[in-house]
């Protein structure tokens, strides 16, 4: 009987510690089953384990902070009266029950769904078994952040007993939370995020100084980094390295095109180059020069990923199509992810953009009239945000450039939201229509042709934009209101059954951020294909075989395969 007792004591103890909170069980349970519900991509069941258990710490804590206030309430209007122990029985396995029979429901319904929205993505679907593994990895995330909590606690009533010796019970009170609250705020701003931001900061800068397998040192003296070069191949950072060190050569283009074609120009300027972004920008102007940039048909200043990174199916596609004659620059502003460069300073791809382009303008303005390439902007997440950051709007895009192509532009992204917001009546935000499609046009693979219908005039702005894209339409509003697109009839790549809810939607999308890239082309943040029509639109080419427009696309559609693709947001795919 001892043996007994004494084994069962850390399970009596671990139930004493729990001691869940019933309106905050109630909220627990709703935002478990919400949880379950379809977001905008498919998911693993280990990712929607993460997913629930955070979002059921999430009902949790406001089940707990509306059962306080209703008990504060209840107390003040009748301090005397209380619930009887059968009432209170029954609540709970009435509570208990249900939230079972509705997890477990949830569950099942939650495989359906994930099932279809793989086959609307035409990738395989997660099967049913896995998901009753995620109550167990939910519960262990609850878990978590609940002992994190109790410990908050406990030191909050430690210090509201050491102070209530001296102090009035009130004040004690107030002197704890604030206390606690104050080492909270400290505790983040003062230690933990200046410790994770110095360590992503080391981690990255280390992952810059080194090389992909693909990269190959260039021994083309049109490309940065190769015979006769301004900056060092070892300059030009891990993504500037992968940009520099792929793509197709003059050969490979006249084998794929069946005409003659030239060797493209790429310039690219890396962070350890140059101090600061216009030295960069000047360094990369001189590198134009040098390989004869502004003397292509296109010239195109791309505004990088954080990490640097310029997708491979943009650059690839604009050279193909333009039989290689094109020069392409970009400069690199920083080597964090571009999520993480967005919490620390997003300003800087908007300078970087800035930057660059003056350079790069200032240059071009000085050749004649009719010997000048067409100057292009390009940029992608991160990238469209900060090239599209560099003008004041619309006319003057027109203005300084001969077009615009930006894709997977994030909703923070200012001038996005302005046309989006101006939209003629009848357009949807997902697909809006800007003044009838004169100047700019917003498009994706599942609709016509980019250039299809209304006359419009160049010079051309285009935005590629998924209605499945998470980049596209992450928004702290969403924690609170239900966003716009959400209210009109959902796009073709959207499941029918999804829904808005309160802070829930947030974090389905904010999760949905990480697979972002782990879908079939034309879908979520891959826009690999279409960036060929994208071109065609905005940069059209002379002499361009239409009979190998398709085979193009398929070949961009192989760049990045679903099985080994990471977020592209973070510029690595």
């Amino acid at each position: 009987m001892t043996l007994r007792r004494a084994a069962a004591a850390p399970v009596r103890g671990f139930w004493r510690w729990l001691r869940l909170d019933f309106a905050g069980l109630v909220g627990a349970f709703w935002f478990f089953t919400l949880s379950l519900t379809p977001s905008l991509l498919p998911r693993t069941w280990i990712y929607q384990a993460v997913l629930s258990g955070i979002t059921v710490t999430i009902g949790y804590l406001l089940g707990c902070l509306v059962g306080g206030v209703v008990r504060i309430v209840k107390r003040l209007a009748a301090p005397n009266r209380s619930a009887s122990q059968r009432v209170v029985q029954a609540a709970w396995i009435t509570l208990l029950s249900a939230g079972t029979v509705a997890g477990a429901a949830y569950l099942i319904a939650s495989s359906a769904w994930q099932s279809d929205l793989s086959a609307l993505m035409e990738r395989d679907g997660p099967g049913p078994n896995h998901y009753f593994l995620v109550v167990g990895i939910a519960a262990g995330v609850f878990l978590f952040f609940l002992a994190i909590g109790r410990t908050i606690r406990a030191f909050d009533r430690w210090l509201h007993r050491l102070f209530g010796r001296r102090v009035p019970v009130p004040v004690a009170a107030a002197a704890s939370v604030l206390s606690v609250g104050a080492i909270a705020f400290w505790a983040w701003t003062g230690l933990l995020y200046p410790t994770l931001l110095g360590a992503a900061n080391d981690m990255f800068e280390a992952l810059n100084d080194t090389t992909s397998d693909t990269s190959v040192e260039p021994a083309s003296e049109l490309r940065s980094g190769g015979p006769d070069s301004l900056v060092s191949w070892e300059s030009l950072g891990r993504k500037g390295r992968e940009f520099i060190g792929s793509g197709p050569s003059a050969a490979d283009i006249t084998e794929f095109a069946g005409r003659p074609a030239v060797e493209p120009v790429r310039a690219y300027v890396g962070i350890d180059a140059a101090e600061d972004l216009d030295e960069r920008a000047e360094l990369a102007v001189r590198e134009l020069e040098r390989t004869q940039g502004f003397e292509r048909a296109v010239l195109v200043v791309a505004t990088t990923t954080g990490t640097g990174w310029i997708d491979p199916a943009a650059a690839d596609s604009l050279e193909y199509l333009h039989l290689g004659d094109t020069a392409i620059v970009g400069i690199q502003y920083s080597y964090l992810p571009s999520w993480l460069s967005f919490l620390v300073d997003e300003s800087e791809a908007r300078a970087a953009a800035s930057a660059l382009l003056d350079a790069v303008r200032t240059r071009w303005l000085q050749l004649p009239d009719d010997s000048r390439p067409r100057l292009v902007v390009y940029g992608e997440s991160l990238g469209a945000m900060g090239s599209a950051g560099a003008f004041v709007d619309v006319q003057d895009i027109r203005a300084r450039v001969d077009g615009a192509l930006w894709v997977g532009a994030p909703d923070s992204s200012q001038l996005r939201r302005e046309l989006t917001a101006g939209r003629d009546s009848g357009s949807f935000v997902v697909q809006p229509v800007i003044d009838a499609g004169r100047h700019v046009r917003f498009w994706d693979a599942h609709g016509d042709a980019p250039g299809a219908g209304a006359e419009w005039s160049r010079p051309r702005v285009l935005y590629l934009q998924h209605a499945s894209d998470p980049v596209a339409w992450l928004s702290p509003s969403v924690l609170w209101s239900k966003p716009a697109w959400m209210a009109e009839p959902l796009a073709q790549d959207v499941l029918p059954t999804l829904s808005w809810f309160p802070f829930v939607t947030f974090w389905q999308i904010t999760g949905d951020m990480a697979v972002s890239a782990q879908v079939p082309d034309g879908y979520g943040h891959r826009y690999a294909a279409e960036h060929v029509d994208a071109w065609l639109a905005v940069a059209p080419p002379d002499g361009w075989p239409v009979d190998r427009t398709e085979d193009l696309r398929a070949m961009l559609r192989e760049y990045c395969p679903v099985a080994t693709a990471v977020i592209s947001i973070v510029g690595t795919c």
